[in-house]
C-alpha cells in the first residue's frame, strides 16, 4: 500500500494548493440542495447508464435509482456497500469467504458477485478469471463519488453477459460536480482517508481521487454461529481461538484519474485490497489472506460527425491478479503451511457506438463490441488437501457482439424502445494439470464450446399521461455464461459444459407526482430464471472437491412501492417496500422454500435540514427471514438444509452533517449504523457450511469524518 499512500499524500497537497480548488465556491454543493429540489426536477435528472447516452429518468426504458453526492453526504453512508444496502430491492449477504458483501435483488441471490455489472465512469469492472464484480476490486471512497446510477432489470442488450439483474454505474468525473476535497474518518475499528481533485483548465477537464481504508473486522464468538463448537475441533478450533478477532481484517487502496480534452477522454484506475477471510472453514491464527490487484486503462474519442450522427469509440485494458494464503488446519495435517492459490487475467475490449437521429421521432443507438482475453490462469498448492494443480487457457478467448436500440415516438405521449443484441463467445481450450512438475503429473484438456450466437431482445412502451403521470411496460432478457473458473472445474471433473444462464423479466411501472411534495413509484414484476449455475463444495479433512451444475428454473412474482414525501420545506421522507415470492420449478422442489430469498424488504429515510449547513438524517432497512440452500446429498440423499433459517432483521442508522464550519469549507460528519446494536445473521452459504446458524452481521458502528472542500 506504500505507493497508494504516497499518491494520497500528493493528492492532499495538490488539493490544498490547486489554484482552481482554492478559488472554488466552498458552499456550491451541500446536502441542503436535495431538499430544495422539487420531485419534478428529480424526474428530469439525466443519466447515461440506461441507454449509453443522456436521458431523463422519466424517459428511460428501465427502473432506476439515482444516488447523488448530496444524498451520500446527507445520509452519511460509510461505504459503497452501505449505499447499495439502502437501494430498494437490494439486500446483502456476507459469508466471510472473500467476496465481501454480495447482493441479492428482488428475492434472487446468486451467491457470487456475477449477476450485476458494475461500471466506473462507464468502464466495466469485471475480471475474466471468475467474471466477478467484487467490491474488493473497486473499493472507491464515498467522498470520490459524484453520482451512482442503479438501473434495475436485464441490461444485456447494451452491456452483454453478466448484466443479469442490472447495471450500476459509479461516476467520479461528472463535469457538473468539480468538487475538490480531503477527508479523514475514524470509527470503532475503522479508519479511512480520501482526497479528490477536480477542475477545468481550458478545454481540459480532469478528476483525480485516491483513498485508503482499514477495517479491523468484527470480534464475534464462533459459538454464536455454530450449533456445536465440537464439530470444528478437527479443524484446529478450540476455546482459545474460537473468535473472529484479528482474523477478518481488511485493507484497501484505490486510485482513479479521469481526463477529457475536447473529444478525447481517458480513465486510469488502480485498486489493491488485502482481506482476511474464512475459506470453507474458520481460520485458527491470522485469517486466510486474500490479496487482489486490479488495474484498468481506457481511452476513447467522441465526435459529433453531423447534426444527426455522433460516434463514440473506446478501448480498455484490464489486468487482474490475486493471491490467497490459506490459514486453516485439520487433525490429519502436520505440515507448516496449509497452502496458497494464485491467478489472474488480462483482456482488451473495444467498442464503437453510433447515436443516430434518423427522423424527428426516431433515434437509434447501434454498437459493435469485441473482447479479447489474452491470458487467464489459476493455480494452487494446497498440502492440507493433498492438492496441487494449475489451469490455463490454451487459446485466446474471443467474444464479439453487435447491438441496436431504437427509440420511437409516434405520438407526443407515447414512446417505444426496442433493442436487440447478438453475442457470441468463440470456443476455447483449457489445459489442466494436476501435480505439475512432479513425476505424478497428469494432464487433462477440455474446451468451452457453448458458442452459439445468443439473441438478446428488449422492449419497452412508455406512456406519459402528463408530466406527473408516467406508465412504463418493460420486457428484457439477459444472459450469463460460465466463467473460466467454473469451466475449469467441469473439465477436471470430466463434466459437461455449463449451459448459459438466462433471465426474462416483465415489469409494469407507474410513477405519479400528484403534487410537488409527493411522488409515488409502483412496480409489478415477473422474473423467469433458467439454467441457473450453482456450486457444490465438499471440504473434508484430507480433500477438497468443487463442481458446478445448472440448477433449474426459478419464477418470481413481486411488487415494489416507493413513496417520497416532503411534508415540510426542510423535511424529506422516503419509504419503500418490496414483496416477492419465488418458486423453484424443478421436479420435487415445488414445495421447498427457495433459499436466500426474503419475501419482504423495507427501506425508510428521513432527513431534516436545520439550516443550509446543518442536517440530520435517519435510515432504516428491513430484511425478512431467509432459508439456506437445500442440499439433496444430506440425510442419505433425502435432502436437507445446509444451515438453519435466519430471522428477519431491522437496522437503524443516523447521521449528523455540518457543512462549511466557520466559513472555512471544513465539514464534520458523524454516522452511526445498527444503532440498536441488533444481533442479526446472514444465512449459511455453501462456502461456510460450518456456520450452520449463519454468519453474524456488523454490530453498532460509529464513524466520524472531518474534511475540507476546496
Amino acid at each position: 500500500m506504500n505507493g497508494l499512500r504516497i499518491l494520497l499524500l500528493v493528492g492532499l497537497v495538490l488539493a490544498v494548493f490547486s489554484p482552481d480548488a482554492r478559488a472554488a465556491d466552498n458552499t456550491s454543493i451541500v446536502p441542503a440542495d436535495i431538499l430544495k429540489m422539487s420531485f419534478e426536477e428529480m424526474m428530469n435528472i439525466k443519466i447515461t447508464t440506461a441507454g449509453k447516452k443522456e436521458e431523463r429518468v422519466a424517459d428511460i426504458p428501465a427502473s432506476a435509482v439515482i444516488i447523488t453526492r448530496q444524498d451520500i453526504e446527507l445520509y452519511g453512508y460509510m461505504s459503497l456497500e452501505e449505499i447499495l444496502e439502502n437501494v430498494p430491492g437490494m439486500y446483502a449477504i456476507d459469508d466471510y469467504a472473500g467476496y465481501r458483501k454480495t447482493f441479492g435483488v428482488r428475492g434472487f441471490y446468486a451467491g457470487y458477485p456475477r449477476n450485476i455489472i458494475f461500471l466506473i465512469n462507464g468502464v466495466a469492472q469485471t475480471e475474466s478469471l471468475f467474471d466477478y464484480n467484487e467490491m474488493s476490486n473497486f473499493n472507491i471512497p464515498v467522498e470520490a463519488i459524484d453520482r451512482i446510477e442503479v438501473v434495475r432489470g436485464p441490461m444485456s442488450v447494451l452491456y452483454g453477459q453478466g448484466a443479469f439483474f442490472g447495471a450500476i454505474n459509479i461516476i467520479t468525473n461528472s463535469p457538473e460536480d468539480n468538487t475538490s476535497l480531503a477527508a479523514g474518518s475514524l470509527g470503532n475499528g475503522k479508519q479511512k482517508a480520501a482526497t479528490k481533485i477536480a477542475g477545468t483548465q481550458g478545454d481540459f477537464n480532469y478528476s483525480l481521487s485516491a483513498g485508503l481504508s482499514n477495517d479491523e473486522g468484527p470480534n464475534h464468538q464462533l459459538s454464536k454461529m455454530v450449533s456445536n463448537l465440537a464439530t470444528l475441533r478437527p479443524w484446529g478450533v478450540n476455546e482459545s481461538n474460537a473468535t473472529t478477532e484479528d482474523k477478518l481484517e481488511r485493507d484497501s487502496g484505490n486510485f482513479i484519474f479521469s481526463g477529457k480534452y475536447k473529444g478525447f477522454y481517458t480513465d486510469l484506475m488502480f485498486n489493491r485490497s488485502s482481506d482476511e477471510v474464512f475459506i470453507f472453514r474458520p481460520s485458527v491464527t491470522d485469517g486466510s489472506t486474500y490479496d487482489r490487484e486490479m488495474a484498468i486503462a481506457s481511452l476513447g474519442y467522441e465526435n459529433q460527425v453531423t447534426d444527426n450522427i455522433r460516434l463514440n469509440g473506446k478501448m480498455a485494458y484490464h489486468n487482474f491478479n490475486f493471491n490467497l494464503d490459506w490459514d486453516i488446519a485439520n487433525s490429519s495435517f502436520t505440515g507448516a503451511e496449509a497452502g496458497e492459490s494464485r491467478g489472474g487475467s488480462d483482456y482488451f475490449e473495444y467498442e464503437l457506438d453510433a447515436f443516430l437521429n434518423v427522423a424527428e421521432n426516431l433515434e437509434m443507438t447501434t454498437g459493435l463490441y469485441y473482447k479479447n482475453t489474452t491470458d487467464t490462469r489459476i493455480s494452487g498448492d494446497l498440502p492440507i488437501f493433498n492438492l496441487s494443480e494449475k489451469a490455463t487457457t490454451s487459446d485466446e478467448v474471443d467474444l464479439w457482439a453487435i447491438f441496436a436500440q431504437a427509440n420511437y415516438t409516434p405520438w407526443k405521449k407515447i414512446r417505444f424502445v426496442t433493442g436487440l443484441r447478438l453475442e457470441q463467445m468463440l470456443e476455447y481450450g483449457i489445459d489442466y494439470e494436476r501435480n505439475p512438475g512432479s513425476a505424478a503429473s497428469s494432464r487433462i484438456t477440455g474446451s468451452y464450446d457453448e458458442d452459439e450466437v445468443e439473441v438478446i431482445p428488449s422492449l419497452a412502451a412508455i406512456y406519459s399521461f402528463n408530466e406527473k403521470n408516467i406508465v412504463k411496460l418493460l420486457y428484457g432478457k439477459a444472459i450469463a455464461r460460465a466463467s473460466f473458473f467454473q469451466t475449469t472445474d467441469q473439465v477436471k471433473a470430466d463434466l459437461p459444459n455449463l449451459a448459459v444462464e438466462e433471465i426474462d423479466t416483465y415489469e409494469a411501472n407507474y410513477i405519479t407526482t400528484p403534487s410537488s411534495e409527493v411522488t409515488v413509484n409502483f412496480s409489478l414484476f415477473h422474473n423467469v430464471l433458467d439454467n441457473l449455475i450453482v456450486r457444490t463444495v465438499s471440504a473434508e479433512t484430507d480433500r477438497l472437491a468443487t463442481y458446478f451444475a445448472n440448477g433449474g428454473k426459478l419464477v418470481t412474482n413481486g411488487a415494489e412501492l416507493s413513496l417520497q414525501v416532503k411534508p415540510l420545506a426542510k423535511l424529506l421522507t422516503e419509504l419503500s417496500l418490496t414483496y416477492q415470492d419465488t418458486e423453484d420449478q424443478r421436479d420435487g422442489f415445488e414445495d421447498i422454500e427457495v433459499a436466500y430469498s426474503p419475501h419482504f424488504l423495507g427501506y425508510a429515510k428521513m432527513a431534516y435540514q436545520f439550516t443550509d449547513k446543518v442536517g440530520f438524517a435517519l435510515t432504516g432497512t428491513y430484511v425478512d427471514e431467509m432459508e439456506t440452500e437445500w442440499d439433496i446429498r444430506l440425510n442419505n440423499f433425502a435432502g436437507g438444509r445446509v444451515g438453519k433459517a435466519v430471522d428477519g432483521y431491522y437496522l437503524l442508522g443516523a447521521n449528523l452533517r455540518i457543512d462549511d464550519l466557520f466559513g472555512t469549507g471544513c465539514y464534520f460528519n458523524l454516522r452511526g449504523s445498527n444503532l440498536l446494536d441488533e444481533e442479526y445473521r446472514y444465512p449459511t452459504y455453501i462456502n461456510n457450511t460450518w456456520a450452520d446458524r449463519g454468519t453474524l452481521g456488523e454490530s453498532l458502528q460509529v464513524l466520524a469524518t472531518v474534511g475540507m472542500k476546496f
